[in-house]
């Protein structure tokens, strides 16, 4: 059988000879191989299969060469970025050579060109907070629609006060005390500002307003999530009574208008909680009545907001800014909050912790104080008469119920005690044997919590077990116990008792220190690994030695928190060791 010819093989092969780009040296190696076909088929076969051998060589050269030709390129373009600078664009400028770019370096302007890749267009709509990169003067690209730079360049909220030019976008801000003038964003020209509205400033340009905060949205520094307080009432040992007297007057005086309207009674508009102990318990005990109203708001229909301030947050180093921030930051907050729509009556509790340190004004054989020192006070007795129920139009109602709290009621001025401001004044009660056993115990619940008792030691104790085993005989022995003695200036001697001397936050230290001291043995493997009579009675005594040693430095602590009415000579403090040898105390419960 005849051997086709050469062009037959190509018009197989789909190769147009005639048409196709090829070489002499192309045309006579295909009649080699039409020759060796001819005449030696399998040398043709070996031909073959080295020629592809070579081709795949080939092509790994040609993949390695593009992978280091994309490598050099992503190292040029990283050198390039790592050489860049972040900076703001002011404006594009346009000029006979193209648009040109106004960036920002470190507070100065200057213009640079932009990359032929970068579009102007692109450029135009970056907001402030975005950036442009620069690379030796030259704009390569920029970083933007990224939420982290617009929360990285939100700065001081302050009040818009008005307009400065209209046209020119410039209006005037509250920033402290100094009115000042900043430039709104263009995100910021079509929407209508208010004298109540909030503005945002960039970060690291104060001149420029990059944002508004809507009313709706706003949230004084005061304002504390009430999903977040965790204090209930059932666990406020000690405190029931006063914590019912206070239910009762709010609800009746501030949560039912009507029943109050009917029998005739005064608006509640503040209370003043006073001890003159600290760690009494005031601070939880307002949480604990906030988180109760928020939790039966249904039940009585209306909802709750908290507000907290706390010492000397109302101060300021600016003359002025006292007044301020009370009339703004806080009643402003919370007059924001009143306008607000809402489909039914809103309590707001503002508690105000330590309240005597809003000063004092001065009166007659008082020591003086400057007008700075009550600017505070002031501000907070003016929005006290004026921000008690503030109706929004047809809507339902919003009240306003101030809360002080203090150690020094003494210090607390007379106006803000006066009926018609903090017109119930009650005092945080004293602890009792058993309100002290009640505290420990909620500081003693846990069922993975170890006891050491009938020489064995146990977890999951029933509660009552450990009141009976521990608690109990633990503070009857130690709560009549004589700890300091005190004489008068007749040289009269007063003795002080462990319960006359402690507070409710010492009976929690002291469980919490026994707790400590049984986990530290089983982490050093040493004694008994659980919480045993001895720690609670020990650590009893170590929190009471420390309160009278205290007293003992500090004469006016013992005079304020055991309320004194005579001349303090001489403190003494019994000492550990005959507490410790007193024959009740190391008795141990059967």
């Amino acid at each position: 059988m005849p051997h086709p010819s050469l062009s037959e093989l190509m018009r197989i092969a789909d190769i147009d000879y005639r048409h196709s780009k090829l070489k002499e040296d192309d045309l006579n190696a295909f009649g080699q191989y039409q020759r060796t076909a001819s005449d030696n088929p399998l040398q043709l076969v070996v031909e073959l299969i080295r020629q592809h051998s070579r081709v795949r060589t080939i092509e790994s050269a040609c993949e390695a060469a593009a992978d280091a030709a994309t490598k050099l390129e992503k190292m040029l373009k990283d050198l390039l970025d790592g050489n860049a600078t972040f900076c703001h664009l002011e404006t594009i400028r346009e000029t006979p050579a193209g648009p040109r770019a106004v960036c920002r370096f470190n507070g100065t302007l200057r213009e640079v060109s932009i990359h032929p890749e970068v579009d102007p267009e692109r450029l135009r709509l970056l907001k402030s907070w975005e950036y442009v990169t620069v690379h030796q003067d030259v704009v390569i690209g920029y970083w933007a629609d990224d939420p982290l730079l617009y929360e990285d360049a939100m700065g001081e909220i302050v009040e818009f006060k008005g307009y400065q030019s209209p046209d020119a976008h410039t209006v005037r801000v509250m920033l402290g005390p100094q009115e000042r003038i900043a430039k709104l964003d263009p995100v910021l020209w079509d929407l209508p500002l208010t004298p109540q509205q909030k503005l945002v400033l960039h970060r690291s340009d104060p001149s420029r307003a990059i944002d508004m905060v809507p009313l709706e949205n706003m949230q004084s520094r005061f304002e504390i999530p009430i999903h977040k307080l965790t204090t209930r009432i059932e666990d406020l040992a000690g405190l029931e009574e006063i914590a019912e007297q206070l239910l009762q007057d709010v609800l009746l005086r501030v949560c039912c208008p009507q029943v109050r309207d009917r029998f005739g009674l005064e608006p509640l508009k503040g209370i003043l909680l006073y001890s003159y102990k600290p760690g009494m318990g005031k601070t939880a005990l307002m949480r604990a009545i906030a988180l109760w109203l928020h939790e039966h708001r249904d039940q009585f229909g209306f909802d709750v907001l908290i507000y907290a301030v706390k010492p000397n947050e109302t101060k300021s180093m600016w003359h002025g800014e006292d007044a301020r921030i009370v009339r703004e930051d806080l009643f402003g907050a919370i007059r924001a909050r009143q306008t607000q729509p809402r489909t039914r009556p809103l309590i707001i509790l503002v508690v105000l912790d330590e309240i005597d340190s809003l000063g004092k004004r001065a009166g007659r054989g008082e020591a003086t104080y400057s007008s700075a020192q009550s600017e505070s006070l002031e501000a907070m007795l003016v929005e006290m008469d004026g921000l008690v129920q503030a109706p929004s139009g047809d809507g339902p109602p919003s009240y306003v119920l101030c809360c002080g709290l203090t150690n020094r009621p003494d210090r607390v001025d007379e106006a803000a005690k006066r009926p018609g401001r903090f017109s119930l004044v009650l005092p945080m009660p004293d602890v009792t044997q058993e309100g002290a056993e009640d505290i420990m115990a909620i500081y003693a619940r846990g069922a993975a919590l170890p006891w050491y008792l009938d020489g064995q030691v146990r977890c999951d104790v029933p509660p009552e077990t450990v009141r009976r085993q521990f608690l109990q005989p633990a503070i009857a022995r130690l709560f009549p116990e004589v700890i300091l003695r005190y004489a008068t200036d007749t040289q009269k001697v007063h003795e002080v008792t462990l319960g006359q001397a402690l507070s409710n936050a010492h009976f929690m230290d002291g469980m919490n220190r026994a707790k400590k001291r049984a986990a530290v043995r089983q982490l050093r493997g040493i004694g008994v690994p659980a919480v045993t009579y001895d720690d609670v009675l020990d650590c009893l005594l170590d929190v009471a030695c420390e309160a009278a040693r205290q007293m003992e430095a500090d004469p006016q602590m013992l005079i304020r928190q055991l309320d004194v009415k005579v001349p303090v000579a001489r403190i003494d403090v019994v000492p550990r060791h005959e507490l410790e040898e007193h024959r009740y105390v190391r008795l141990h419960s059967a």
